[in-house]
C-alpha cells in the first residue's frame, strides 16, 4: 500500500465535488471553484478543482480567466480541473463553449490531472471530442443523473462518473445504474446541496448496490487514489 493511499485512509468518506467549504476531519471535501482573473493562490483551499464553467464563462473576457487558470491549475493543492464541458441550455454558443472546453482538455493533459465535467444535453459532442483528443487523464462526468443506457453508452468510451443528491429520489433513473455500474468507475457528491452531507449519499449507494457502507468507503477510497495518481 502506497505513502498516498495510507493518507486517504485517514478520511472516511469523500466528497468528490462540492461548492461548500465543509471542515470534517473524517471527509475530503474537493471544493470546486470556477476560475476569475482575480482568484489567488491564497484563496484556494486545502484539495480543489479549478476550471471555467460554461455557465459563467462570458465570451470576451474569458482570456483572462483561462490565463489565471493556466497559472493556478499548477498549484499542489489542485486536485482536478474542471468543472468544465458542455451545456445546450445556455445562451453561449456552442462553438465557444467547445473551444474553452477543448482548452482545458489540454491543460489536463500537460498537468496530468483528471478532468471534471459538466454535461448538459450534449453527449454526443463529449464523447466524440473524447474520441478526438484520445485523452491519458480520466475523464469524469459529476452530476450524472441518466438513464442506465446512456450510463452503458459512455462506459464504452471509458469515462468515469460522480453522482449526487438525484439517488435519493425514489424516481431516479440512476437506481438501475448505480446498482450495475463497475467498482472503480465511479464517486460520489454533494455538488450544491449545502442541506446534504455525502454520507447520506454513501448510505443509499451502499443499499442500491448491496454492500455494506465501509466496503464502500474503502472501493471509493482506491478510486479516488487512482484516478487523482496521488504520490
Amino acid at each position: 500500500m502506497g505513502v498516498a493511499l495510507l493518507y486517504l485512509l485517514n478520511f472516511m468518506f469523500i466528497d468528490f465535488h462540492t461548492h461548500s467549504d465543509r471542515q470534517d476531519p473524517e471527509l475530503l471535501n474537493l471544493q470546486t471553484l470556477h476560475v476569475t482573473p482575480e482568484l489567488s493562490s491564497e484563496e484556494l483551499p486545502t484539495f480543489c478543482s479549478l476550471g471555467l464553467h460554461p455557465w459563467f464563462v462570458e465570451e470576451k473576457s474569458w482570456a483572462e480567466s483561462w490565463a489565471n487558470l493556466e497559472l493556478l491549475g499548477r498549484s499542489p493543492q489542485v486536485i482536478a480541473i474542471g468543472e468544465c464541458g458542455l451545456d445546450r441550455l445556455i445562451p453561449l454558443s456552442l462553438e465557444v463553449q467547445i473551444t474553452i472546453f477543448q482548452k482545458q482538455i489540454e491543460l489536463a493533459e500537460v498537468l496530468q490531472k483528471p478532468l471534471v465535467i459538466h454535461c448538459v444535453r450534449a453527449f454526443a459532442e463529449l464523447i466524440e471530442l473524447k474520441k478526438k483528443t484520445k485523452p491519458s487523464v480520466p475523464w469524469i462526468i459529476h452530476g450524472f443523473n441518466k438513464k442506465s443506457e446512456v450510463l452503458q453508452q459512455l462506459l464504452r468510451h471509458d469515462f468515469y462518473f460522480s453522482f449526487g443528491a438525484a439517488i435519493l429520489s425514489d424516481r431516479s433513473p440512476l437506481h438501475q445504474a448505480i446498482a450495475t455500474i463497475p467498482d472503480g468507475k465511479f464517486l460520489l457528491e454533494t455538488d450544491d446541496r449545502h442541506d446534504l452531507s455525502v454520507k447520506q449519499i454513501y448510505e443509499r449507494v451502499a443499499s442500491l448496490r448491496q454492500v455494506s457502507l465501509t466496503t464502500l468507503q474503502a472501493q471509493l477510497l482506491e478510486t479516488y487514489y487512482q484516478l487523482t495518481r496521488l504520490s
